[in-house]
């Protein structure tokens, strides 16, 4: 068994456990689901809740005497992979943001062999026109936005290199068959359901090499996530949609405009959510999609008649919107506590799907390693898995 598959093995029953922490919907509770937690809890501020937000270390030193087998998975990291040796940004790559161009410049410093290069999911092929550059393979680029491909095409026609566009939906069949066995695979941030289909190819064309960064692990098809991994199928898990996004609530500080805006929805969520009680008859919470962020901008008359219309509500004539704040005043600093708890959980589940992904590709006779290829202050969504048929030559 590999070390691998040895973390995942104690992973699954701890997580199982302790269930009664992470999965929750904090907005249907009205108070406390832990009695022991309450006087640590309930003795925290406001300001102390969210400085214990940013500062994740002392969040799990405050709660390591109530969850030490949990804090202690904390302390498993994976290898710091290769960064690149400088930042530096060729004229091609303006408009990149600083970050993401971190991002893709470290990814590439991890990538190496002497195969053809697919890039899944590749947006206008940036990384996939970094790779063309450094080790003068051919590249494809899947990417499913026309204008996208033509912006692509146009620059690696401007730099003379071997990068051509597949313009197809990575979803159907024909983008299985870009994969072949001598070639290496890359998909940086390929969402869901996405990165799960280029596992999946790649495994099923015995694809030379595969280089995953995963994200958004909550957008599959179906409410509840399948694993792929026969050890992942035979936990004790039933993860929902709900569940996999807890690994994303992890972010890159933004400031203090970032944190009002935050502070903001979550009291506009809330607020509708007391009205909505009171419109419907109904002690239940009703689930917000996710809304465009400029709703932020206006007032709460202004999202509450947007939810209201979502939700097929009848709108009030007359909207006592401070009553309505008030209440998510006071129910504010219950789910920041909830949610305190629930995330020192993000680490360990991300942890597990991960693991879930190595132990598929060992499954399929691959040699994977899992490792950090970039700073957290570029993406916390900094996990790279590889996977190689057979030992790689540099």
């Amino acid at each position: 068994m590999s070390e691998l598959a040895d973390q995942f093995h104690f992973l699954s029953p701890l997580l199982a456990r302790h269930c009664g922490d992470w999965q929750r919907l904090p907005f249907a509770c009205r108070a406390l689901p832990w009695p022991d937690l309450a006087p640590v809890l309930d003795a925290l501020s406001e300001d102390e809740l969210d400085t214990l937000e940013e500062n994740p270390a002392d969040a799990l030193a405050l709660l390591a005497p109530w969850r030490s087998d949990v804090v202690a998975v904390h302390d498993w990291h994976p290898g710091e992979l290769k960064r690149a040796a400088d930042y530096a940004t060729p004229r091609w790559s303006s408009g990149i943001p600083g970050r993401k161009w971190a991002q893709i410049r470290d990814f590439a410093a991890n990538i190496y062999g002497n195969h053809p290069i697919l890039e899944w999911c590749a947006g206008k092929g940036h990384l996939g026109r970094l790779l063309a550059l450094q080790q003068q393979q051919a590249v494809t680029s899947l990417e499913w936005n026309a204008d996208l491909c033509r912006q692509g095409e146009n620059l690696a026609e401007r730099l003379q290199i071997d990068h051509r566009f597949h313009c197809a939906d990575a979803l159907t069949p024909e983008a299985a068959r870009l994969f072949a066995p001598a070639q290496l695979a890359v998909a940086l941030h390929a969402c869901g359901e996405l990165h799960l289909r280029f596992l999946r190819h790649g495994a099923a064309a015995g694809t030379q090499a595969l280089a995953l960064s995963p994200c958004c692990y909550h957008l599959i098809p179906g409410e509840y996530y399948t694993p792929l991994s026969a050890a992942g199928r035979q936990a004790d898990l039933r993860l929902s949609r709900h569940d996999l996004r807890l690994p994303l609530q992890q972010q890159v500080t933004g400031g203090e405009r970032v944190r009002r805006l935050r502070h903001t929805e979550l009291t506009w969520r809330l607020a509708f959510d007391e009205l909505q009680r009171a419109l419907t008859g109904k002690d239940a919470y009703l689930p917000l999609p996710t809304f465009p962020k400029q709703l932020l901008n206006g007032d709460f008359a202004g999202f509450a008649h947007w939810a209201c219309e979502r939700k097929g509500l009848p709108m009030p004539a007359q909207l006592n919107g401070s009553h309505w704040l008030a209440l998510a005043d006071a129910r504010r600093l219950l789910i920041k506590r909830i949610e305190l708890v629930r995330h020192l959980y993000r680490y360990p589940l991300e942890l597990w799907l991960l693991l879930d992904r190595a132990l598929f590709l060992e499954e399929q006779s691959y040699r994977v390693t899992l490792g950090t290829f970039t700073d957290m202050a570029n993406t916390p969504r900094r996990f790279l898995l590889q996977a190689h048929k057979n030992p790689p030559t540099r």
